[in-house]
């Protein structure tokens, strides 16, 4: 398991997330789309790519760990993260470019919805899930 490599793609969502919360305080969409356009493909390819690699490594090896405690709390991390997950899939589909042109108050609105809750759960998995993960590593 690298966990390294899960803090770097946090650290970079933290990052996309808020260069993203800086174009969307404009009180109109950016006169040029493609800087936003590629901060969205950016956002979604590196959200997606972490939760699948946290779905096919970290979360099996927490959930079958014989500690309960680290059982019970990859169960809790992982029943909401599904939620989440749609959200963000639902947030995806529904703002393409034309949405967004033609209701930016509603895609900003949004968007700090989606936020909000993505920042929460990556201070929440660094500060609570991830060091399970080290903890299982030093005994073994």
């Amino acid at each position: 398991m690298d966990l390294a490599k899960l803090r770097r793609e946090h650290a970079q969502l933290v990052t996309i997330v808020q260069r993203l919360g800086e174009m969307i305080a404009a009180d109109s969409p950016p006169a040029v789309w493609t800087e936003l356009n590629a901060l969205r493909r950016e956002l979604a390819s590196t959200l997606i790519g972490h939760l699948k690699a946290e779905d096919w490594m970290l979360y099996p090896r927490l959930l079958d760990s014989p500690d309960p405690e680290v059982a019970e709390t990859a169960r809790a991390f992982s029943d909401e993260m599904g939620g989440l997950a749609a959200a963000f899939m639902n947030y995806a589909e529904k703002w393409g470019p034309i949405a967004i042109e033609s209701d930016w108050p509603g895609y900003r609105r949004d968007t700090a919805a989606i936020a909000q809750p993505l920042m929460q759960r990556i201070t929440r998995e660094n500060q609570e899930l991830y060091p399970l993960l080290e903890r299982l590593d030093g005994a073994a």
